[in-house]
């Protein structure tokens, strides 16, 4: 079956849901109930006819992960526009040239922490119910979502965030974001770790 604008609906509906609901797109594999005749009647759907032609099947997929990774709010109108292929762009830049961003952010953190005299382990630690230093450099983009996920993955620290941090409005939803956008950032955690000791250990 030719691929086209309803299987870029259906995929669109998946990582919606995904990132906005209880649907995980990994344990349905992708899988949606969505009918044909309906997609016909959106008004919408030259949007996603228009996306099938800038973008395969496997594209598209990263495409939707990264504008929703952003503002799972969106709408398919708001992200077929500059700042839609601008977020797909940085998204994939990230994961085709993995070692080269991830070992960036890691000697940001390092720079920023020693910079203001910060042990490594109190970066990432809540004091008073604040937000930790590594928070605050991901809330002002200066480490890639990516990087913060994967961090997360290594050293465990979101849990004990929800705990101790005390306001209830910027961390909740950064930490749902984490979560949903965990199984779409693949890596290899040798790599990982071994980068991280470089960067961390070795160059201090």
């Amino acid at each position: 079956m030719m691929y086209g604008g309803f299987d870029v609906f259906k995929t669109y509906l998946a990582i919606k849901n995904h990132f906005t609901s209880d649907y995980d797109y990994e344990k349905y594999g992708g899988r949606v109930t969505a009918k044909l005749e309906s997609f016909t009647k959106r008004p919408d759907r030259y949007f996603f006819h228009k996306l099938s032609k800038r973008y395969n099947e496997r594209d598209i997929l990263d495409f939707f992960v990264a504008n929703f990774a952003v503002d799972s709010n969106k709408w398919v109108g708001n992200i077929i526009n500059n700042e839609g292929a601008e977020n797909y762009t940085k998204f994939r830049g990230y994961k085709d040239n993995f070692d080269y961003h991830f070992r960036n952010d890691c000697v940001s953190i390092r720079n920023d922490l020693a910079n203001r005299g910060i042990l490594f382990n109190d970066g990432f630690l809540v004091h008073n119910g604040q937000h930790p230093r590594a928070l605050r450099l991901h809330i002002q983009k200066r480490i890639n979502i990516q990087t913060t996920v994967i961090l997360d993955s290594v050293l465990s620290f979101s849990k004990v965030w929800s705990k101790e941090i005390n306001e209830k409005v910027v961390w909740p939803k950064i930490a749902h974001t984490l979560t949903k956008l965990k199984p779409f950032v693949k890596y290899n955690e040798t790599k990982v770790k071994l980068i991280m000791k470089e960067v961390f250990v070795n160059d201090r």
